[in-house]
């Protein structure tokens, strides 16, 4: 029987790996989840940033500033072609799977690591993981992501970091 501790060293490995095999890249091969990246050359951030390949990084959650803690990740989600977000809380890894169609944009099966958080950062980190499990859909423009709930409330902005 598994413990606690070993379920949670699977489940960083599983992150890890993920992580790892959301660099690689496949260029014959199309995507039916992936959004069309409309960029008229890499010197030109006036268009919409992709959603599927793009380190978002979170902004505001709830129309809030979110600021990063000393000594700490910044809570940021990037989504994999492959149909898997990866990202952090703030404090701890998360990952899950997600689902995307037209501007429809629903995050499932997540989990976190379990790592201790101070106040504030265990308080940004529910949050986060209560907007993310909110979301039904999302809208883009240039470098900024907004997702929203089911009545079109902006829960989250996040800011584009691309990683090509």
């Amino acid at each position: 029987m598994l413990t606690r501790f070993s379920l949670l060293t699977v489940a960083a490995a599983l992150a890890a790996g993920v992580a790892v095999s959301g660099c690689t890249t496949n260029p014959g091969a199309s995507d039916a989840n992936a959004v069309p990246d409309t960029r008229a050359d890499s010197d030109t951030r006036a268009a919409s940033e992709a959603l599927v390949g793009t380190y978002w990084k979170l902004m505001t959650l709830d129309g809030k500033p979110v600021t990063v803690a000393d000594n700490m990740r910044e809570a940021h989600l990037v989504l994999d072609a492959q149909g898997r977000v990866t990202g952090s809380t703030g404090c701890n890894r998360l990952m899950g799977s997600y689902t995307l169609q037209d501007d429809t944009l629903t995050f499932s099966q997540l989990a976190s690591t379990r790592m201790a958080c101070p106040g504030e950062v265990a308080a940004l980190e529910q949050a986060w993981l209560a907007t993310l499990s909110e979301t039904a859909h999302y809208s883009i423009e240039g470098q900024s992501l907004v997702l929203e709930d089911a009545g079109d409330h902006a829960l989250a902005e996040l800011k584009a970091n691309a990683l090509y």
